[in-house]
């Protein structure tokens, strides 16, 4: 599978009411060209986007995390990130 060499990929899951953050998980073996065509949406500004998560979506995310992915419990998003050359 593939290696995210150029980006972090994270799912976070947010409270539905409460709107506060409850976890994040980094997301394995997927790319950010991998959830760009998931979410059939351009990386626009090369740094960072964020995406709502459909119930679409969860059958491929869901091998990619240890989290049960429960969506009448929480929101989620996907995240992408840059990663910085140190």
């Amino acid at each position: 599978m593939a290696e995210n060499t150029n980006a972090s990929l994270v799912l976070n899951w947010y409270e539905i009411k409460g709107k506060n953050l409850v976890g994040e998980e980094p997301i394995r073996d997927l790319t950010a060209d991998d959830m760009l065509k998931l979410f059939d949406a351009p990386f626009w500004n090369k740094i960072y986007h964020c995406w709502a998560m459909k119930k679409s979506h969860i059958n491929t995310i869901q091998k990619h995390v240890d989290h049960k992915i429960n969506p009448e419990q929480f929101s989620y998003f996907v995240e992408i990130y840059k990663k910085n050359k140190s």
